[in-house]
């Protein structure tokens, strides 16, 4: 997995951003924070595997939760 740099989206393979046609991408590693895009949540990638990411969430009340999302629900926070 892969994230662009100008929109921090997360994409599958390397080679072009399938959100803004950017061709500038790094790899995503394992414990990096992520966002899940139209919610509040915010999470560190746990496992990755095939289209989906492992990811452990923390609540208000340092509760924490493990979940697992597609990549394209994912936005790399800075």
């Amino acid at each position: 997995m892969f994230y662009c740099t100008s929109c921090k989206r997360v994409v599958k393979n390397g080679g072009v951003c399938e959100f803004c046609s950017n061709s500038q991408l790094k790899e995503l590693k394992l414990d990096t924070p992520v966002n899940v895009v139209g919610t509040k949540l915010k999470g560190r990638v746990l496992k990755i595997s095939d289209d989906r990411v492992r990811l452990l969430i923390k609540d208000d009340a340092n509760n924490k939760f493990i979940k697992e999302y597609s990549y394209k629900e994912l936005k790399k926070i800075l």
